[in-house]
């Protein structure tokens, strides 16, 4: 792989930090803050970003924020990307049908970024506005790991810094994510601690001490994606929300769209009555977007050191 640019890699940091907080603008002296550069390096990249219209500057308050060219940038994504469009659509539908809030996210790097919510937005919501950004790793993003390459999961788990049992535990619950075409994160996921450390990485998103936080708070809580394997038909699960993915012509996860729970428990014969309902969308969305779901292929069962064991 080739050397990252030091200059094209400030300008992806400033326009992602600026894009996950698009309610506010931000002197330079504070951009060079959140994100560890240094005030000469932040002002040159800057210069850029605002002669190509990426960002603007408010002359009174000296003060940056996202330039209307990328607007333009976002619309072509869309046309590029008819999939994008195609979740939206679906999306709405949902919304309208389970009064429910609906979101589409995507992989962006390193990270999973939210794209869009439809529908109402309750109070216990943990997703916040198109652009905000959580880190990709373990329990984060399984349903994008289900479908992934075993170099992607194993880094997934390692940048989680999870352990062997942990590891097998994941492993089992990818395996049934691609078994029935969704993924269960439980409420336990978005703790307030949990989601005081996510402010933390959105603010100082260069700080290493801040995810490695995050992981161990993950690992602290022990269970937070659904493992439907001997639970019983009468159990209640309080999950925060139910994911699937809409594909593109690859066969690669390209999108998930996910309903929120509500707050409180609810049967399990309704966890998979949703479950199959928002396949059906996300189906639906891939047919419209042109994609492809990826050949169903065997699922290797982990072994007792999380490995995948041939069944």
């Amino acid at each position: 792989m080739p050397r990252a640019a030091p200059a094209a890699a400030r300008a992806v940091e400033i326009i992602s930090f600026l894009t996950a907080h698009p309610s506010r603008s931000f002197t330079i002296s504070e951009l060079a803050r959140h994100l560890e550069m240094n005030i000469a390096s932040a002002h040159a990249t800057l210069a850029v970003l605002c002669d190509s219209g990426f960002v603007i500057r408010d002359p009174a308050h000296r003060t940056y924020r996202l330039g209307t060219a990328l607007a333009a940038s976002g619309f072509a994504v869309v046309e590029q990307t008819p999939g994008i469009q195609a979740a939206i659509e679906q999306a709405d539908i949902l919304a309208g049908e389970l009064d429910a809030e609906i979101a589409l996210s995507a992989i962006a790097g390193r990270d999973v970024i939210f794209l869009a919510r439809r529908g109402p937005i309750p109070t216990s919501s943990a997703i916040a506005y198109p652009g905000d950004r959580m880190p990709l790793m373990a329990p984060i993003g399984a349903v994008f790991m289900a479908w992934a390459g075993e170099s992607a999961i194993e880094a997934w788990l390692r940048r989680a810094e999870v352990g062997e049992e942990g590891t097998a535990h994941l492993h089992r619950v990818l395996a049934e994510i691609r078994d029935r075409g969704f993924s269960v994160p439980l409420q336990s996921i978005a703790t307030d601690e949990i989601n005081e450390a996510v402010v933390r990485i959105r603010s100082q998103p260069a700080d290493d001490d801040a995810e490695r936080h995050l992981a161990k708070l993950y690992q602290q809580e022990g269970e937070t994606l659904l493992l439907f394997e001997d639970l019983p038909p009468a159990a209640q699960i309080q999950y925060k929300v139910i994911a699937a993915p809409i594909f593109d012509a690859q066969g690669q996860v390209i999108i998930t769209i996910s309903v929120t729970g509500p707050d409180h428990p609810v049967p399990l014969a309704e966890v998979m009555k949703l479950g199959r309902r928002l396949t059906r969308s996300a189906a639906l969305a891939t047919r419209e977007g042109r994609g492809r779901p990826p050949e169903r292929r065997r699922t290797p069962r982990p072994d007792q050191t999380g490995h995948a064991a041939d069944t």
